[in-house]
């Protein structure tokens, strides 16, 4: 074999230079893969369920809110949503990294 080597190597090689961490971090096993991806299901359903929630509240404004007030309470449903959606995202890494740095 020659010396030379593809474009992937090279970045392959490049990766590992800007990005060192990635290199030194454990390899999962099968049963933490398995588990990551049912907490990544669970909170995908979680927030799938918030937002359809919101977006029937949304839909159901017009009969609890007088007309001038519906934007303001939309973009406070819209707000509340994404407050909610990112506690969730942030409680799904926490518990990933946990399985991260479990044993197995």
């Amino acid at each position: 074999m020659s010396g030379l080597k593809s474009a992937w190597e090279l970045s392959l090689e490049r990766s590992d230079d800007l990005v060192p961490e990635l290199k030194s971090q454990k390899k999962l096993t099968k049963k933490q893969k398995e588990r990551i991806a049912e907490i990544r299901k669970n909170f995908a359903a979680q927030i799938a369920d918030r937002d359809v929630t919101m977006q029937d509240k949304v839909r159901k404004l017009s009969d609890r809110v007088p007309p001038e007030e519906i934007a303001d309470a939309k973009r406070l449903l819209e707000t509340q949503f994404r407050e909610e959606k990112k506690s969730l995202e942030e409680e799904m890494e926490k518990e990933i990294e946990s399985i991260r740095n479990s044993k197995g």
